[in-house]
């Protein structure tokens, strides 16, 4: 490095060393990771103070032109420096990717080749839960969040056959139907989880066991839990209850019915569990402990926690 200086010039001598080291640098003079002479090495070679050497040095690194390596020395800063320095986001690693990739010889089209296969053997660090219907996509997410310690991402099959990378990283869940759908936009290495819906013989139980005729009520935000949940109880209920069904789209409670006894989904539970003038109140989570068990040992560092069990012995 080859620093010239005037003390008898107006220009500060701070700055004539550092814009001579900017200028090196960005004419390429100077390569990145290129050691700088210690701040009193350079200073006796000026034969100025040290701490004026100091200074530019610190002008530089605070425009990122500088980086501390090898202890205390400085180094011109290099694009990794840069990178890590700056905390990156995801695109400033794509980026150092792709240009450490081109340096090698790959070209752009086997790099995302490459890549596309990588990411497709990674384990799953989350789950997408498909339905055809945006209510039961929530009740699913809903129960998985509070049994898994992962994040739970929803979206349409049909969304998901336009877009099949968003499968990526994913385990897939969907009811019972829809992997038809969308099979072919998985790979062959992992395919969709079926949901497994829970027993509901202890509900259908309590209907038998009504000692008198009684108002049965199903009430959830999904029309596809309606529609189930009453065709299973029609044949119990008979001609000797009366059954009724609410779906509950908003957060007004005083729109659910009067009744005996009251069916209702995860989230109904949780905003009616605590409403004085509903009783009787039974929920039902759709999908089955085992199924549970088996989605948390296809994500094996994300286990299942305790919520979920609180959940279960408390009738979801």
């Amino acid at each position: 490095m080859e620093i010239r200086i005037s003390k008898e010039s107006s220009v500060p001598l701070r700055q004539q060393i550092a814009a001579q080291i900017e200028y090196q640098i960005a004419t390429g003079k100077m390569k990145p990771g290129e050691l700088l002479p210690s701040v009193r090495t350079l200073a006796r070679q000026l034969s100025i103070h040290h701490n004026t050497v100091s200074q530019a040095y610190q002008d530089l690194a605070l425009l990122q032109l500088l980086s501390r390596k090898h202890g205390s020395r400085l180094v011109v800063q290099t694009l990794d420096d840069l990178v890590i320095t700056q905390h990156p986001d995801l695109d400033d690693l794509i980026n150092q990717t792709i240009r450490v990739a081109r340096q090698h010889g790959y070209g752009i089209q086997e790099l995302s080749s490459r890549v596309s296969e990588r990411l497709a053997l990674e384990p799953p660090d989350h789950v997408l839960v498909l339905s055809f219907e945006a209510a039961m996509c929530r009740l699913l997410q809903v129960e998985l969040e509070n049994a898994l310690n992962c994040r739970v991402e929803t979206c349409f099959p049909e969304e998901l056959v336009a877009h099949p990378e968003l499968a990526l990283g994913a385990m897939v869940v969907s009811p019972p139907g829809i992997v038809p759908t969308i099979a072919k936009a998985l790979s062959k290495e992992r395919p969709a989880i079926t949901v497994l819906y829970s027993s509901a013989e202890v509900h259908f139980d309590i209907v038998r066991k009504l000692r008198r005729p009684s108002v049965v009520a199903v009430v959830s935000i999904s029309e596809a839990f309606i529609r189930i949940a009453c065709g299973l109880l029609g044949n119990i209920i008979g001609t000797r209850h009366t059954l009724i069904d609410c779906l509950l789209n908003d957060q007004k409670t005083d729109r659910i019915p009067a009744a005996d006894l009251l069916f209702c989904d995860a989230i109904t539970f949780l905003r009616l569990r605590d409403h004085k003038r509903i009783k009787n109140l039974m929920p039902y989570n759709l999908i089955a402990p085992d199924c549970i068990q088996q989605i948390a040992a296809m994500i094996p560092v994300l286990p299942v926690n305790g919520h979920y069990r609180k959940l279960r012995s408390s009738g979801l």
